[in-house]
């Protein structure tokens, strides 16, 4: 049995609307963060947190796939994701051009996926919150100020050691482990893991880079802790 991997590749070209370039980078990368985010049911702690999050994110529930282990994904619009439904990476190389490569072996989720990403209705939502009373989990403004200081880069001069531009950015992976987030991200296929602990009061402890050896990783994190 042959398993065929679709991948398509568009580029998007804001030369017209510069200005809704770094709005296409934060949906589409809010839309990245979704797809990859998974918890593991045994540990009651993380089961609960997702639960929780995904409950403030618009048109998102969760949903139990079963591998080794039980495991809860995102459904978001009606997409069931896992971490092997579809990859997407995108590059910026220039302020206003976007080339993204998505690859799937399910050709359906390469097409929805770009729907959602392209689309200005579909914007992602999250930080929900339903009753007056409640709050927006916090882990959700730790998120924003990860893809602000990606957008940010991937907008500097390509001659800038920090830049982005030029560079494959991706999502790998997205685990909540009890109530922190494990976010894995891919610069030029270079494995970058930062730690999200929005328990914690102070920016400088709850944002940890645990694997990361490029310069831009720790700018990154830099940017997010400013």
């Amino acid at each position: 049995m042959f398993i065929v991997l679709v991948v398509e590749e568009i580029l998007y070209d804001f030369g017209e609307f510069p200005g809704y370039a770094d709005d296409f980078v934060r949906n589409l990368l809010n839309l990245m963060i979704i797809s990859k985010m998974n918890a593991t049911i045994k540990n009651l702690t993380s089961k609960n947190y997702f639960i929780h999050l995904i409950s403030q994110i618009d048109c998102c529930e969760a949903y139990v796939v079963k591998y080794g282990q039980p495991l809860l994904y995102a459904k978001y619009h009606g997409m069931e994701f896992t971490d092997q439904k579809v990859t997407t990476q995108f590059v910026r190389s220039k302020d206003h051009m976007i080339g993204v490569t998505m690859e799937s072996v399910f050709g359906e989720f390469v097409k929805s996926f770009d729907s959602l990403a392209s689309m200005t209705k579909s914007k992602v939502k999250w930080g929900i919150i339903k009753e007056k009373e409640d709050k927006p989990d916090p882990l959700f403004a730790l998120l924003d100020s990860f893809v602000g200081a990606v957008i940010r880069l991937s907008s500097l001069d390509p001659l800038n050691p920090d830049s982005l531009v030029g560079k494959r950015f991706g999502i790998r992976n997205a685990s909540i482990i009890r109530k922190s987030l494990h976010l894995e991200f891919l610069i030029n296929s270079n494995l970058n893991i930062i730690e999200l602990n929005p328990r914690k009061k102070h920016k400088d402890d709850a944002i940890k880079l645990l694997v990361g050896r490029p310069e831009i990783a720790k700018a990154i994190v830099s940017l997010m802790k400013q």
